[in-house]
């Protein structure tokens, strides 16, 4: 039987993102602005607000603007089976609308480094009995439920549905938060709905609503409508006079003032795609205001925006635990929201490990028990890989953007395994042109070692112990090395001792032969 053994070592280089650059075609005409906009939906009905502390998902589908965020186009298309079908999408247009909405995204992204932004974008045509640019805002439920219907989502309240789809949308696209946008065919029409609006979206949403036309904005500039749009599926308010937003006025899920409001003169006057469309998207300009409505401000300068700049917190439990056994420690970390004043809590920052130390030695990797850190919550059971003697161990968890927890401290004391095997690694591995040559120092008695390229021992290679290793190095499996002078690749050893227990990692280095300024790629395979 044939064991294998990957070993990938890879040194990243950071290239600078490439900015899109929107060129302005000449001066641009003064075009109406979308008013009363901004309006508020109901709360869906079907959550509870209290927040408890097992919660891992936020309650609303679009709290605040970072981490990964479904985006749905929905394109309604008639059927006539109530209303005359006066709109049907083509291709071409259907391409466009996936077009203006990816560059509306990308240009999100790219004013908001530090909010970690990824965006699952999809477009679904649905078909209606209605012809929805016959109606206004006040008919909006109509065709909107009849939409939402036909995906599925059944409710007495369209609005419900919307959540209820937006729930799912975010499960099943695995992101932090999900929104919709209704784009509805104007193409036969004037841009506008019965009721004069041309684009509108609910404050944290669940949905937006805008023609394909963008009303005065036409195809050209729709992308600039749904950038303006987003922001409010967010949290951000108008701030052109004719919106008569107040500079008090507080929105977004830190619930921040609109500082930069033209209504009355709040003393700033920052260039904003949120008091004009066009030239602010073209220079890509979102001022300080309506950054921080949709949560990207950072209090203490740590280059870490408010909403991300959360702690984890850890619990754990001590089986109880016999003569002649190793203690085994249950943990559980999850991570703690940054508190806003006016909605439910929520962290979108994933646990990303969870460690132990036994004195001063190295930090140990605990695997989560679903085998992979993916969660807001994680639990894990380690057995702790001592032996005789009283033992002060310190455990840890981390979150995405590298905050720890308050450290845990708990001393065991274990009897009836004897004393800790005199474990020890000499030398750094040794890599040539054919070998990677490993030595180690441990009782003859010990059973085998593990090796492995990750903490996390994911398909580790077990070999029966020997003090010097010489592993073959063949074309048949690739080890990718990329390495220069300043790095120093590394892997991971454990021993099992004679009664097959396991011993705490161990890091071994590889040193790397000269000249190591150049792509080696070395292939490794062990029979």
């Amino acid at each position: 039987m044939r064991t294998r053994f990957l070993l990938s070592l890879l040194f990243c280089l950071l290239v600078a993102p490439i900015t899109a650059l929107y060129a302005a075609p000449g001066p641009q005409p003064e075009l109406p602005l979308p008013v009363g906009d901004a309006l508020i939906a109901p709360p869906p009905v079907t959550l509870s607000f209290a927040v408890d502390d097992d919660q891992l998902s936020p309650h609303l589908p679009s709290q605040y603007l970072a981490g990964r965020v479904a985006v749905q186009l929905i394109l309604p298309e008639s059927t006539s089976a109530l209303d005359p079908s006066t709109e049907d999408w083509s291709d071409a247009q259907i391409e466009q609308i996936v077009s203006d909405a990816q560059s509306a995204l990308d240009w999100w992204r790219e004013r908001l480094p530090a909010a970690r932004l990824e965006f699952d974008l999809s477009v679904q045509v649905v078909p209606t009995r209605y012809e929805p640019i016959r109606y206004g805002l006040a008919q909006e439920g109509r065709w909107i439920s009849d939409v939402l219907g036909e995906l599925g989502y059944i409710s007495a309240n369209y609005f419900e549905q919307a959540y209820m789809a937006l729930f799912d949308l975010r499960e099943q696209r695995g992101t932090d938060w999900a929104t919709i946008f209704f784009i509805v065919n104007s193409a036969n029409d004037d841009g506008y709905f019965a009721d004069g609006r041309f684009a509108y979206a609910y404050l944290n949403g669940p949905f937006s609503v805008i023609t394909s036309d963008g009303g005065p904005y036409q195809t050209q500039w729709l992308r600039s409508v749904i950038a303006h749009e987003f922001a409010h599926l967010f949290g951000a308010l108008d701030q052109y006079s004719i919106a008569v937003v107040s500079c008090d006025q507080r929105s977004g899920y830190l619930f921040t003032p609109t500082t930069n409001s033209m209504f009355n003169n709040c003393g700033t006057n920052e260039p904003s795609i949120m008091r004009e469309l066009i030239n602010s998207f073209i220079t890509g300009a979102v001022d300080t205001s309506a950054r921080h409505q949709l949560g990207y401000r950072d209090s203490d300068d740590d280059g870490v925006i408010d909403v991300l700049d959360t702690t984890p917190a850890l619990s754990l439990t001590v089986n109880l635990q016999a003569v002649s056994q190793r203690p085994v420690v249950e943990l559980t970390a999850r991570d703690l929201p940054y508190p806003s004043p006016v909605q439910p809590d929520a962290s979108v920052n994933l646990i990303t490990a969870i460690e132990y130390r036994v004195g001063d030695g190295e930090w140990q990797l605990v695997l989560p028990t679903d085998g992979s850190f993916n969660s807001r919550r994680e639990t894990a059971q380690i057995e702790l890989p001592l032996y005789d003697g009283t033992h002060v161990v310190e455990f840890r968890a981390f979150n995405a953007v590298g905050n720890a927890s308050t450290p845990i401290t708990q001393t065991f004391t274990v009897s009836g395994l004897g004393p800790m095997p005199d474990y020890h690694i000499p030398a750094p591995a040794q890599l040539d042109d054919t070998t990677l040559m490993i030595q180690l120092q441990a009782p003859a008695d010990t059973q085998a070692i593990e090796l492995s390229i990750g903490r996390d021992f994911h398909n580790a290679l077990r070999l029966p112990y020997q003090p010097t290793l010489i592993l073959p190095l063949s074309s048949e499996l690739s080890l990718m090395t990329v390495t220069t002078t300043t790095t120093t690749p590394t892997m991971y050893v454990r021993f099992l001792d004679s009664a097959g227990r396991l011993s705490l990692t161990y890091t071994l280095p590889i040193e790397i032969p000269s000249p190591s300024y150049h792509l080696v790629m070395v292939p490794l395979v062990l029979r």
